[in-house]
């Protein structure tokens, strides 16, 4: 077996992984992964003096996070659905009624707790709406390989979208180094002490917005929008839907790996590009995308020039439900929410479109899509579906582009 050095091993440690909404039936999961992850910490040895029990008292607490309507949480999940990292985010204007359950589970600890979350209130700073990462933890054999990153940028580009800062309140002290810098977090206000060693350090970031939301940019014969942007590199979404096609040219279990539409996007549309259009688009890794409602596989990561996009990225880059919106007896189909609107798309004629997502629907003969009014479908549909006059549905093609190269 070949052996690699740990910046090799940081990379494949880090692409075994991917970020998503948490499920409910995972919370329990995360909630255990985040005890382990903070035995040890000086503030939580604080919070709960006696060693026995601090595991299941950390683990319930945030369960009771976890579960609050507002919460917005994402785990780091391998391809045998193994958590190794999680995120806990809420709002600023927190239901209060959970802290009342939180006083239940922390027991005799709850002078502490409160005393926590009386101070914590006093040291938010004044600047309107925000989210506070309320929870960050990686497994400890699962740490410096770059996952809390991952997890950590997830979040922070859909709030960076729509302009909303963040606040914590990091446990370790705050020396301008580390992961929350890397990602802009700055000191604010006051040290919170509780004893010579418990010490919270409340950290500020302003939303940073690389692109505007509604950036359209012209490249090829094509118009796009602008999905994501880090400086050097740009995530391009066709405006249109640009194809009428078949996902698949036969009805047979298909993944993103296997199908039709990705032989044509990375063949017959990459040469559509003059050669010099073609230098600027990158070959990137294309995960596999797993449909969680339905348990049926994405099938094999590939590395393409040419993509469409999952669920998970539609969520991510056009508008992510707080909830997870988890499959139930009222919603057994569709992603119906409130950014139905930013998933609209229309045929290059002007007439709405369905448009295909990579990621498959109830079975593996069956591909998601994202529907006329914009709903997200989760059972899918043929994977040979064709489009007609009255039932257009076709491809929104995607790439990561570099800036300099498109100049």
């Amino acid at each position: 077996m070949r052996a690699f050095s740990r910046q090799e091993g940081d990379s494949l440690k880090n692409n075994e992984y991917v970020v998503r909404p948490i499920q409910v039936d995972e919370i329990k999961r995360g909630s255990e992964l985040l005890a382990t992850a903070y035995e040890g910490d000086i503030f939580f040895e604080w919070c709960v003096p006696e060693e026995e029990g601090r595991h299941k008292i950390i683990s319930d607490y945030y369960k009771i996070y976890l579960g609050a309507k507002q919460c917005v949480s994402h785990v780091a999940v391998n391809d045998q659905g193994e958590i190794g990292g999680i995120t806990v985010w809420l709002p600023h204007d927190t239901d209060p009624s959970i802290y009342p359950e939180i006083e239940r589970v922390v027991g005799v600890n709850a002078p502490m707790f409160n005393q926590v979350a009386d101070q914590s209130h006093m040291s938010e700073p004044p600047m309107g709406p925000f989210y506070q990462l309320v929870g960050f933890g990686v497994l400890p054999h699962l740490q410096g390989y770059g996952i809390g990153q991952k997890l950590l940028g997830y979040h922070l580009d859909i709030l960076d979208k729509r302009g909303i800062p963040t606040y914590l309140e990091a446990s370790t002290p705050y020396h301008g180094k580390g992961v929350y810098s890397k990602f802009g977090y700055q000191p604010v206000g006051e040290l919170m002490y509780f004893s010579d060693t418990a010490v919270l350090y409340p950290l500020w970031r302003a939303a940073k917005t690389n692109v505007a939301e509604s950036e359209i940019i012209s490249f090829g014969r094509y118009k796009w929008q602008v999905l994501d942007c880090n400086g050097k590199d740009m995530l391009l979404l066709s405006k249109e839907v640009l194809d009428l096609r078949e996902y698949n040219d036969r009805f047979e279990n298909t993944t993103w790996a296997t199908s039709s539409i990705r032989e044509y996007l990375n063949n017959h549309f990459f040469y559509s590009f003059t050669p010099k259009e073609q230098g600027a688009i990158y070959e990137t890794s294309v995960q596999s995308s797993s449909n969680t409602w339905f348990d049926t596989d994405g099938g094999a990561t590939t590395f393409d020039k040419i993509f469409i996009l999952s669920i998970n990225e539609v969520e991510k880059y056009l508008g992510e439900n707080k909830t997870g919106c988890p499959k139930g007896e009222h919603n057994r189909f569709y992603i119906d929410d409130g950014f139905n609107k930013n998933r609209q798309a229309k045929y290059r004629d002007g007439t709405p479109s369905r448009w295909y997502l990579r990621t498959p629907g109830k079975s593996s003969d069956f591909v998601s899509t994202v529907t006329n009014d914009g709903r997200i479908s989760m059972t899918g549909d043929f994977v040979n579906r064709p489009s007609s006059q009255l039932f257009k549905v076709g491809v929104r093609p995607a790439m990561w582009v570099s800036r300099e190269k498109l100049q």
